[in-house]
């Protein structure tokens, strides 16, 4: 797999351990937080999970991937940032458990063909970026559900990295 350019929205417990494990599996993937709380963003780039954070969403439009990890009412905001912002070979992805109101504004906001929603069942009783770890969703369910128009290749793409955490 080519190295990618992952953007991540968020990072808490759910959020933090995808881009933890990315980190860990990719190392030559080029990872970049936005995140509301500046110290979390802050951390996760002195222990080596982000190469760069922002607090300017427009930064990380660019990427291959883009993990939203905010609450779902949070994420549906930032789809609406993000539309006119996003190259035409992104995919947008979430790690959300309700995925009925997303879905409701991706197909408002013909988002379609960017959009390939996600569920880890993983958890913990701590919350979090500081309760986050590389192993979290290693061998965990991973529920992807695409909406059926994304392209198959970027569908398979994603796939295969998902599996490979």
């Amino acid at each position: 797999m080519n190295a990618f350019k992952i953007g991540f929205i968020g990072l808490g417990l759910i959020g933090g351990s995808v881009a933890k494990s990315i980190h860990r599996i990719f190392p030559n993937y080029t990872i970049i937080g936005y995140d509301v709380n500046t110290a979390t963003l802050k951390e996760a780039q002195e222990d080596g999970t982000l190469g760069h954070y922002t607090t300017n969403i427009s930064d990380i439009a660019d990427c291959d991937y883009i993990f939203l990890c905010a609450p779902v009412h949070y994420n549906i905001e930032y789809l609406k940032t993000l539309k006119p912002l996003i190259s035409d070979s992104c995919i947008l992805s979430d790690v959300g458990s309700v995925k009925s109101d997303i879905y409701d504004a991706v197909k408002e906001l013909g988002l379609g063909s960017h959009f390939i929603g996600g569920h880890p069942m993983v958890g913990s009783e701590r919350s979090g970026y500081d309760a986050a770890t590389d192993r979290l969703i290693e061998n965990a369910y991973y529920i992807i559900t695409p909406g059926g128009e994304v392209a198959l290749e970027r569908l398979t793409d994603f796939t295969e990295m998902i599996s490979s955490l």
